[in-house]
């Protein structure tokens, strides 16, 4: 009696484990088709670059039968494609390219958005950070920011940007707020043309991505005065936007990352998070990130949607001052 009591509590406790070994054996999540990243901006823009680096390397390390591929939707202020995103099923299939201005600044000065960053998307993670970096034409007569900063004042100066409510918008509209001018804005439909017309000499100056403006600056066709990061910033031969034009605080770091839509299964997004930090590590892709002036990083979920929070509040506040809205 004494042995089959044993033999029966030994079964009753291997029972647990029998069931749960079912549960452990199941695979992770992985994709059964294409991985469809939406990238709601131009080919060739910093957020186009970062995302298919970021995608390529990721198809290579963990989904190389069903890789991610990438679909540009741009316009109207990447609101065409963060709406197709969020309108896309909750599966793991389809991500959307998040940048600061889709995800802070457009809810920060659009009347009618038709999507809600909070509401509509779940963070994955945040794979870059880079400073903007202030450049005239070669030929410009401004040498330093200071002097720019004092032409300002005066009146008459134009600037580019690559769109109504962009990182490179706001982040001029920050820097005129502060020195007391104000300047034209010049909004182009991403940001080579908006550096082709600069280099030509058709606009004054611009605050734009060092992933764009650093090679026109490296061939001589611009002229980099200023950077928007808190201290120097490596490879980069400029002062800070805050020293240069007396601004204390003054910073401006374009960013961003991958969502998927709201809704998506919580082990989905883990997946995909693992596959895409495992990207970001690998060494040669930081260092083709770093060679654009730019740090590679990977920022999980709830450190992303910190990210977001924090940096809606600093943009509406920018807005209000400004009147900035658009329709």
């Amino acid at each position: 009696m004494r042995a089959t009591s044993l033999t029966r509590r030994g079964l009753v406790a291997l029972i647990p484990s029998l069931i749960a070994a079912p549960a452990l054996a199941q695979p992770a999540w992985a994709p059964t088709r294409p991985i469809r990243v939406i990238v709601p901006f131009p080919p060739g823009q910093a957020n186009d670059i970062f995302a298919r680096l970021a995608a390529d390397k990721a198809s290579e390390l963990r989904w190389p039968q069903h890789r991610m591929v990438v679909e540009n939707r741009a316009g109207a202020g990447g609101t065409i494609g963060m709406q197709a995103g969020a309108q896309a099923a909750p599966d793991g299939h389809t991500l959307v390219f998040g940048s600061l201005a889709t995800l802070a600044i457009n809810p920060a000065i659009m009347r009618n958005l038709p999507y809600d960053p909070a509401r509509d998307f779940a963070p994955v993670i945040r794979i870059f950070e880079g400073p903007l970096v202030v450049v005239v034409p070669a030929r410009s007569p401004y040498r330093d920011l200071a002097a720019l900063a004092q032409r300002a004042r005066e009146g008459g100066l134009t600037y580019a940007s690559s769109g109504p409510g962009s990182t490179q918008h706001m982040g001029a509209e920050l820097f005129l707020q502060g020195i007391g001018a104000t300047a034209t804005h010049v909004p182009y439909r991403g940001s080579g043309p908006a550096l082709t017309d600069l280099a030509a000499g058709a606009v004054d100056f611009a605050f734009e991505s060092t992933a764009s403006a650093m090679p026109l600056v490296r061939s001589g066709l611009l002229r980099a005065l200023a950077i928007s990061s808190a201290a120097p910033w490596p490879g980069i031969e400029a002062p800070t936007v805050a020293d240069a034009a007396a601004l204390p605080g003054y910073t401006v770091y374009g960013s961003g990352g991958f969502l998927v839509p709201a809704g998506t299964p919580a082990p989905v997004v883990e997946a995909l998070y693992q596959g895409l930090a495992a990207a970001m590590a690998d060494p040669t892709l930081r260092e083709r990130v770093a060679a654009t002036g730019t740090t590679a990083i990977a920022e999980g979920p709830d450190a992303f949607a910190g990210f977001i929070r924090d940096e809606l509040t600093k943009w509406r506040q920018v807005a209000q001052r400004g009147a900035i809205r658009l329709e």
